[in-house]
């Protein structure tokens, strides 16, 4: 059977979270994966979905670029790239910091692309905003046992 594009984006969406958890899994744990501390690999995951969601927001912006929000959705997609690779370069001697930029990013971003959204009435796909919320929810969430353990 085929999927349709929609079914294809919330699957490989909801697959994403695997490692957030396989990763947390292991810090609870107390396991390496690759070699490397768990903690390290939660932040490196982590810095690169949020430079993956900074690219979808400079998307957005360009799709938009005749909104007033435009180009503030353009500057904000390299400020969260540009803190995802500090973040990366910092986490070892800073992991509690790094976690709290990381989840304030995810949530940040989360809030720019809505805000786009709305303004400009953008609806489609119907499924991609309810599952925007959860997924960001679910990734905070993480976020927040992360810095529990």
């Amino acid at each position: 059977m085929t999927q349709t594009p929609d079914q294809t984006m919330s699957r490989l969406a909801y697959l994403g979270l695997l490692p957030f958890v396989i990763t947390l899994l292991c810090i609870w744990l107390d396991k390496t994966l690759f070699g490397l501390e768990a903690r390290q690999v939660f932040i490196a995951y982590s810095a690169v979905i949020l430079s993956f969601l900074a690219g979808i927001l400079w998307g957005n912006a360009i799709d938009h670029i005749k909104s007033t929000l435009s180009r503030n959705a353009l500057l904000l997609s390299i400020l969260f790239a540009v803190i995802a690779w500090g973040v990366l370069l910092r986490s070892p001697e800073h992991y509690v910091w790094s976690l709290l930029a990381l989840l304030f990013g995810f949530i940040a971003i989360w809030f720019a692309e809505k805000k786009i959204r709305e303004v400009e009435k953008e609806g489609q796909p119907a499924s991609y905003q309810p599952m925007r919320n959860r997924l960001t929810g679910i990734v905070a969430l993480l976020h927040l046992f992360a810095l529990a353990s």
